[in-house]
């Protein structure tokens, strides 16, 4: 008896473990932006531009492998940029059912001073 009990409370562990399949999405989504902080030497400055990044998203909806690509003007707001997109939050691309990873994805961040 001990042991029926055992193997059905196994079976039923094993089956509510088991993984879900997701719907299938040919992209991932962002579903969380997060704000850029404006530097404040660049506030003082009164300088505006704007960097693009190229990134993945992996399998759980978070940007990796972030590099910028362009950035106007250089090096000013780069740092700004990185940190803002490593916080944004994605649905990640799905494939018959499982989470894949979303490879060379673009996105540019503008830096513009309310007029």
């Amino acid at each position: 008896m001990k042991y029926i009990i055992t193997t059905l409370t196994s079976l039923f562990l094993l089956t509510a473990c088991s993984t879900t399949h997701l719907p299938d999405s040919p992209n991932s989504t962002l579903i969380m932006p997060s704000p850029a902080e404006y530097p404040i030497k660049s506030v003082r400055e009164k300088i505006e531009g704007s960097v693009t990044m190229s990134f993945d998203v992996d399998t759980s909806g978070k940007p990796v492998n972030i590099k910028v690509i362009k950035a106007e003007p250089v090096k000013i707001f780069d740092k700004a940029a990185i940190r803002s997109l490593s916080k944004w939050r994605y649905a990640p691309k799905v494939v018959n059912g499982i989470a894949v990873v979303d490879e060379d994805l673009e996105m540019t961040i503008d830096f513009n001073l309310a007029k």
